[in-house]
């Protein structure tokens, strides 16, 4: 890249004011327990919707290309089978966690704090969390205005804690 390639600020069609507003907090982002009902688990909503159609809690900015936010869950099973028409990149921030995938979900693998794992759009895949403590898993879906999952229905999750079953 050379300097002509660079654009200029006179060129730049964004007020740099308004780039504050893309500013999150976290004390500003509520936890919601009911974006994904199907365990109970914390999911905090930075950008985007993170392929939930759930609204009382609303995501903090909508005005992107891609859904970011954070799930925090206690030790077992978190999702099951599903997939998206979107990437999905998760980051462990805490705690080990498992992922699966594959039409049975018999591909697997564990993954601890900072590691990564890509799964394309239209690849079945679920997450655990296996650490014996509450977890942080990063979320990332590569549109801000994802569907809602599809999950697999034939799909049974053993090993449910109380913790996670949702009251």
């Amino acid at each position: 890249m050379t300097v002509k390639d660079v654009q200029k600020p006179e060129e730049n069609k964004v007020n740099l004011k308004d780039v504050y507003k893309r500013v999150i907090r976290r004390q500003d982002v509520k936890a919601n327990w009911d974006a994904f009902p199907d365990f109970k688990k914390a999911t905090y909503r930075y950008i985007g919707t993170l392929a939930s159609t759930e609204t009382t809690i609303p995501p903090n900015l909508m005005d992107s290309e891609i859904s970011l936010g954070i799930i925090e869950a206690g030790p077992g099973p978190q999702a099951r089978l599903h997939d998206h028409e979107v990437e999905e990149i998760f980051m462990p921030l805490e705690g080990l966690w498992e992922f699966f995938w594959g039409p049975n979900g018999e591909e697997r693998t564990t993954l601890g704090p900072l590691d990564v794992f890509s799964c394309p759009p239209g690849v079945l895949r679920g997450f655990n969390n296996v650490g014996g403590t509450t977890g942080r898993l990063l979320v990332i879906n590569t549109s801000a205005n994802a569907e809602g999952a599809a999950f697999d229905k034939k799909e049974e999750l053993t090993n449910i804690t109380e913790t996670n079953l949702k009251k």
